[in-house]
């Protein structure tokens, strides 16, 4: 079976793209990409093509006989790679096969709060995808910046409850940690959110708790951001 394509838009603007692009690489999906530069007249015509949504991402898997898979918006693709590409539990980081059974494959034992952290994970990958227009209003994706801007009521009422599902979701974990030890779908999911604090917080002198600091410094030592990153400078040679 071919790979995968997941297509995306430009990595310095587009934060949807990322999540499912981030997604894919975390959990080891050999997928190819397939850019496309939003800002091109063109790009209408491709995204019309392959999404009754015509927008990004959108990922293809060809299902033979001439039949192509399309799974559009980045929760959907999570949802479809959770049952199809990877072995893994994206709600838990797990093997798919440990989480089903509960337990530890190495030592046979009871994994403590599976159930709890998968729900909470479920529930604030939720909440991402359909909240936080403030902070998305105020604070749009920008990687390569580094921008002040005067935050709305809204746009800090989204960074306390960001700070606050990230201090519960840290609370007792090292300093190191992903959001629920090992990553999972939940760190995909507010990976652009760390992008928009690294690109927005300290320029516009918006003070973040020590634990989210130490998060988004886990995030952004992540090989796969990082690609990212270098790929949205390369973007914009001239920044």
């Amino acid at each position: 079976m071919k790979k995968p394509v997941l297509i995306i838009g430009n990595k310095n603007y587009s934060s949807w793209s990322l999540r499912a692009w981030l997604l894919l690489k975390a959990f080891d999906v050999d997928f190819e990409e397939q850019f496309i530069d939003l800002l091109d007249p063109l790009a209408a015509s491709v995204l019309q093509a392959n999404s009754p949504t015509s927008k990004v991402p959108v990922l293809l898997q060809d299902n033979g006989d001439s039949d192509t898979i399309k799974v559009w918006d980045s929760l959907a693709i999570a949802i479809y790679t959770n049952d199809y590409l990877t072995k893994t539990d994206i709600w838990s980081g797990h093997n798919s096969f440990e989480t089903d059974n509960e337990t530890d494959n190495e030592t046979k034992q009871p994994y403590p709060n599976l159930k709890t952290d998968r729900a909470y994970c479920q529930s604030i990958v939720a909440e991402m995808h359909s909240g936080f227009m403030g902070i998305r209003s105020d604070m749009p994706m920008n990687v390569i910046e580094k921008l002040c801007i005067e935050p709305t009521a809204a746009c800090l009422n989204d960074i306390a409850r960001i700070e606050c599902i990230f201090a519960e979701c840290l609370a007792n974990r090292p300093v190191d940690s992903y959001l629920f030890g090992g990553f999972t779908v939940a760190d995909a999911f507010f990976a652009p959110i760390v992008l928009r604090l690294q690109t927005y917080a300290q320029a516009s002198e918006i003070e973040l708790k020590l634990i989210t600091k130490q998060y988004c410094q886990t995030m952004l030592r992540n090989p796969h951001i990082q690609a990212w990153q270098e790929a949205a400078r390369q973007e914009h040679p001239k920044n």
